[in-house]
């Protein structure tokens, strides 16, 4: 089931003390639109090495997220696998993300 969500954005960074100490920084915090994969494209995910529950979220085109930042919904926190881009849509430009929960 489809449901809209606020999702915080975090990424890795290096400390501006010490450049060697990296640490998760809070980028932003977007609506998106979440929603669990289905049973085909779990299949799918599977045989590319996702292991966990994976679900996709859709965000503006706008929203700050790389394949390496991890994304917090209702106090789960999901790394992000992979991020598709759709433009030239009739004013629903947005991306589609891959996410992957984590193990607590």
């Amino acid at each position: 089931m489809k449901q809209n969500k606020y999702a915080t954005i975090k990424r890795l960074e290096a400390e501006v003390a010490n450049p060697n100490i990296k640490s998760w920084v809070e980028k932003e915090t977007i609506r998106v639109m979440f929603l669990p994969l289905s049973d085909e494209r779990s299949q799918i995910a599977k045989a590319e090495g996702i292991i966990g529950k994976a679900y996709t979220i859709f965000a503006e085109l706008l929203a700050d997220i790389q394949e390496t930042d991890r994304v917090v919904i209702d106090l789960l926190e999901y790394d992000v696998k992979g991020i598709k881009k759709y433009e030239g849509s009739h004013n629903v430009d947005h991306i589609k993300v891959l996410i992957e929960e984590r193990k607590q």
